[in-house]
Parts: C-alpha cells; structure tokens; sequence
C-alpha cells in the first residue's frame, strides 16, 4: 500500500467518505491509500513531430508544436481549460496554472469519436495531457531556441534510470518571448517526475512542476465606438504601460497511482495546483474611432492567488465472456478551490492613439478590498462499458454531483450557491463492414464557468458552475492508410458576457451547432497528411436577445475554421523534412448587436528540418516561418474585445539528444 502525502482539507475529506460507497476499496480510495500508476513511453525530444503524431485534425501537440482545429483552450467555440475539463495521464486535476514542456510531453483532444469509450466524457470536451516518460534508452536533450520575434529559449530535458524500477524524467527551461503585440514574457520553469515501479503492474509516479513569471505583461485590448472594425495598427508594437504586468510563481504538484490486479484496476491521482500575480492590471483603448482616436484606459489592483487541491480516484472491474468484455466503474472526484481576487481600481489616461505609443508613471493608487471565493466539489460516478469484439461499444455513465461556492464580497452580502445536480452519458460506436464505424452519444454535464476578463468590472470574479450538454454523432471511415471522420454536434451552455456596465455574468443560453470533418495519415510513404474543417451555427436565446440589447448570435462566434498540414521526407534527402501549414476562419462575428462582420483570412506557414548525427548524438535543426505573407487581421473576444492576429514570424531551433 502506498499512502498519498498531498493534503485535501478536512472539511472536504468528510464529504468525499460520506458519499463514497462502502464497497472494500472504494473507502480506501477514498482516504487516499492506492496502488499505482502505468504511464506510456514517450520518444526522445529531437524527433518530434507533431504532424506525424497526429491521429486525426481534432487537436494534437507534441512538444512545444499544435495542429488541428481544436486546443485546449478552444473544442467545438467552448474552452475545456475554462469548463475544468483538464486531464493528467487521463485522471482529472482542478488545474490552475498551465504545464510546462518540462512536465508534458504533449496532449490530446478529447471529443466525437476521440472520446468514445472515455470514462465519464464532458461536453465541452477533454484535454488530455501526458507526462513525459524516460525512453526505452534514456537520454539527455538540450534545446536552444531564437523564438518568434527575437525572443530566446534554453532548455535542457534529462532521463535517468536511478535504480532498479525507478527512474526519473525532469528538465529546467528559461524563454524570454516578444509576443506579435509587442509584450514580454519571461519565465524560468523546472520540472519532472519520479516514477517507482513495484512490480509488473503496480508503479508510482510522483510529479512537480514549477514556473516562475519573472515579466509577464498584459496585452491592449481595443473596444470601439460604433459598429466597425479598429483601423489597422502597426504590429509588434508595445502601445501599453511598461507597469501594466506582474510576477509570481505558479506551480502543479501530484501523485498518480495505478494497480492492475488480474481484472481489477485501481487509479488514483492527487494533485495541488496553484498560481500567484504580484498584481492585477490591464490596459484598454476603448472608444475607438475609424481614424484611430480614443480613450486610454487601465486598471491596477493587488495581488491575486488561486489555489486548488484535487483528486480522482477510481475501481474497476472487468468481466469476460467470450468476445464481450464488461467493465463496471466506480469513480470519485472532488476539489477544494480557493480565489482571492478584485480590489482593482480604474485608471483613465486620457485621449490617445491606439497606434501611438505613450508611456505614463504608474500611478499612486489606493486599492479596494478583495472578494474570497471558495469552492467544494464531490461528484461520485459510476460507469458501464461493453466492448463486443467486430460489434461495437456501449458505454453508460451517472453521476451526483455535490457542489458549494461561498463568496465573501466587503461591504455586501456574502453569496452562496449549492447545486445537487444528477448528470448522465450514454455513448455507443458500431462497425458497419471492415472500413466503417458508426459512433452517436448524449452527455450531460456539470462544468466551470469562464472567469470575469481583464476588461470587466468584476476582473477575475469566477461566476458558479452550471449545467451543460452536448449530443453528436458520426462515423469514421478507412482508406487505405488514411482515416477520415465526419460528425456532427449540438451543445448548449449558458453563455457569460457584458451587461451596460461591463459586468460580467450570465446573459442567456449559448447553442453550437457543428459539422466537422477530418482527414489524416501517409498520403505515401514521403508524404503525411493531416486535413480538418468544422462549419459552426452558433446562436444565443434568453432575455437579452429578446429585448434586443444581444443579437441571436455572440460576438467571437465564427463560421468555419480549416487546418491543412502537409509534412513531406523526400526520399532523394535524407535526413530532411519539410512542412506545410494552412489555417482559414471564415466570417466572424465582432460584436453584441451583430453589425460587425470580420471578413475570412488564411495563413500560411512553412518549415524544415534537418535531422543528423554528431559525435554520435541525434541532432534537430527546424526552422518555421509563420503567417508567410504576414496578413493582418482583426479577432473579436466574445466580450466584444479586439486583439490582432500573430504578424509574420521566424524562429530556429537546435534539439541535441545526448
């Protein structure tokens, strides 16, 4: 038996005892005794590739490189990062702060068909990240990096084998970026993990990762007068206030546990997550005019910590009978989050230019109060899964949800929101021949809200969970190497956004409506393929719509989205790869009224590699230029807020694995 050592506090550890069932193991789970935790191997840093990793255009990352239409931040126009959908190895954490390459390897988008048969699915989707694992022979990688835009990156990742089932992946890393908007962002990041093998199948992994924000500074925002486009500025440069950024650490600590007795599996994860700014700001241009003209504004505010512990723990049971495999799940997750946030006090600057910088002392300010938030969650499921050999899966979850948030605001009643709410999915895919599968399911959710932007009044203030659903359904069909998927999807959310104070809250029900599709894999034995497109109807009910002050449809809505990438190994150069990328966003939506339209763009970016041996070690250069014919190009924020996209950029990097 190993004893989990990461904290979960009292009042919270009863609740999570209270509703565990009294079936041997489920207790001990419960308490935090486990056995532990398998993980994949991974490959050495200078061969990856993330195009020829990807299984299908739904979303991948390998290392520090993304493709697919979707991410982390955004599965089908919702953020899984913001809805709490975030994975480690597949167990859940209440994740706070972002992983950094010295602790994940790289991820996976969980949603259609990627997420049949995944236990109790979410319908915003799942991010599902993986920790870096040491190689069947261990190496040593040093990265060196001139980023986009003059930046620097050093990175050094290290695997060892230190005794007889144990071994270590950790690394330390150091990036000053120049962001295409003109900001800097520097931060020095160390991390790892520690893995004890205690037999064939029982392991333990003990994982730490921690950054250090040294400057991070916040972006200009852009908000207009009237129903248009801002004028067109000057890319990368800096039209914010040098005192407009903060610093402060942010780190994820956890265990992870597996032990797979015969048919019997236990997992369990526990995991502390936090992040801290040393101050809260922003800078906004807001009035802005055709020519240009507007008003300068910013917020300061104090200092803000979030901190969160969680854990999953889970007990399955599998049973065979013949070519039919059942698989019956009890699961058990709960979090203890705690936010200190507000106290921000508005600034105006003046008249100004948005595409003329000028720099102001940073103002002598009393700040507010702050408000403390506190949130408890236990949610106990369980789950049925059949896996019928050339028949088909099923998979059938419940679950109960126990909730609480508790927010003290000075000067104003405290707020407390309970919620009891029962959720569901039922999820099933079938083979129609040797090249077709047939897939279709209904999820019910419970999941996060996004939290107040840095443009509302409420800056940081995270409104309460609230219920979610989502139905989709498709199939997935073979040609040869290639796999292509088509689906389609309906999900509705309530949807957050502006009142005419710039509060930030609940205005209505959101509902996308989809058709996506996707096509990957070796096109020949030079040539990979990787080819998605998705078509959006988004819409909006509720009041606000009915009164007029929304139009039916949010502002950041868009119509499609395409990702093509090509990655080609020319057999008369070995050793050398190029890459070809393109993304295309149809018309979108730029503002509440729906007056603005933003007219579709596509981008193109190229990259090489050349891959070599050098005093025996395998050695990367890649290069990558980005935005090729640097378009410029308005994005609108779902608050109505402008940003303009990445101007054309150039990095080289060099990956030795020693």
């Amino acid at each position: 038996m190993i004893v989990s050592a990461i904290p979960v506090r009292s009042r919270l550890a009863q609740r999570i005892i209270n509703l565990s069932p009294t079936a041997p193991g489920a207790r001990l789970m419960a308490a935090g005794l486990c056995l532990v935790i398998a993980g994949s191997v991974s490959a050495q840093r200078a061969a990856e590739n993330v195009v020829r990793a990807a299984a299908d255009a739904f979303g991948s990352s390998v290392g520090d490189e993304q493709i697919g239409l979707y991410s982390a931040t955004n599965v089908r126009g919702f953020s899984p990062t913001a809805a709490g959908n975030i994975r480690i190895d597949g167990i859940f954490i209440d994740r706070q702060s972002g992983f950094s390459d010295r602790l994940v390897s790289g991820s996976q988008i969980r949603a259609g068909l990627a997420a049949q048969g995944y236990m109790l699915p979410a319908p915003t989707g799942i991010a599902d990240f993986s920790l870096r694992r040491v190689a069947d022979e261990p190496v040593q990688s040093i990265i060196l990096e001139r980023s986009r835009y003059g930046g620097v990156r050093l990175a050094a990742d290290l695997q060892a084998r230190l005794a007889e089932g144990v071994e270590a992946a950790f690394g330390v890393g150091y990036e000053e970026d120049e962001e295409g908007n003109g900001t800097n962002d520097i931060a020095a990041s160390a991390g790892g993990n520690l893995r004890f093998t205690l037999q064939p199948d029982a392991d333990v992994t003990v994982f730490a990762d921690y950054v250090e924000e040294l400057e991070n500074q916040f972006s200009q925002r852009y908000f207009t007068a009237g129903p248009y486009e801002p004028p067109e500025v000057t890319p990368l440069k800096f039209v914010g206030q040098p005192w407009a950024k903060f610093t402060g650490p942010r780190y994820n600590v956890g265990v992870l546990a597996n032990y797979r007795p015969a048919d019997w599996e236990y997992r369990l994860g526990v995991f502390r997550s936090s992040r801290e700014w040393d101050q809260q700001a922003n800078v906004l241009y807001t009035d802005v005019r055709p020519d240009g003209s507007a008003r300068r504004r910013s917020a300061l505010g104090p200092s803000t910590t979030l901190l969160s512990d969680s854990l999953e723990a889970r007990v399955t049971r599998h049973f065979y009978e013949g070519s039919r495999r059942h698989s019956i799940t009890v699961n058990l997750r709960a979090l203890d989050r705690s936010r200190v946030y507000g106290g921000t006090v508005g600034i105006d600057l003046g008249d100004a230019n948005i595409d003329e910088p000028v720099y102001f002392e940073r103002p002598d300010i009393e700040v507010g109060e702050q408000s403390r938030e506190s949130v408890e969650q236990v949610t106990l499921g369980f789950s049925y899964d059949l896996r019928w050999e050339n028949a088909g899966q099923l998979n059938i979850g419940i679950q109960q949800s126990d909730y609480s948030r508790e927010v003290i605001v000075p000067g104003s009643n405290d707020l407390l929101d309970e919620e009891n709410p029962v959720l569901y999915n039922v999820n099933a895919n079938a083979p129609l021949g040797e090249r077709v599968v047939v897939y279709g399911g209904i999820v019910r959710g419970f999941e996060e809200s996004p939290v107040a932007p840095i443009s509302a009044i409420n800056q940081n203030e995270a409104p309460p969970a609230a219920e979610t659903q989502q139905i989709d359904a498709g199939a997935r069909i073979t040609f040869g190497e290639l796999t292509a998927v088509a689906g389609v999807f309906e999900i509705e959310k309530p949807f957050f956004g502006f009142d005419e104070d710039r509060f930030f809250g609940a205005q209505g029900m959101q509902i996308n409506r989809g058709v996506e599709f996707s096509v990957a894999g070796p096109v020949t034995e030079a040539l990979q393929l990787v080819l998605g497109t998705v078509f959006y109807d988004v819409s909006l009910t509720g009041d606000a719509v009915d009164s007029g002050a929304l139009a039916d449809s949010p502002a950041g809505a868009i119509t499609r989205s395409t990702t093509l990438n090509f990655d080609y190994r020319p057999q008369w150069a070995p050793g050398w790869s190029f890459d070809l990328g393109v993304t295309s966003q149809g018309e979108q939506n730029a503002d509440s009224q729906g007056l603005v339209t933003i007219d579709p763009y596509t981008l193109f970016d190229l990259g090489l590699r050349r891959q070599f041996s050098f005093a025996d070690n395998d050695v990367v250069i890649r290069g990558r230029l980005t935005n090729v014919f640097d378009e410029f190009a308005w994005n609108a924020g779902s608050t109505g807020a402008y940003r303009y996209i990445p101007p054309r950029a150039l990095s080289l990097s060099l990956r030795m694995d020693i």
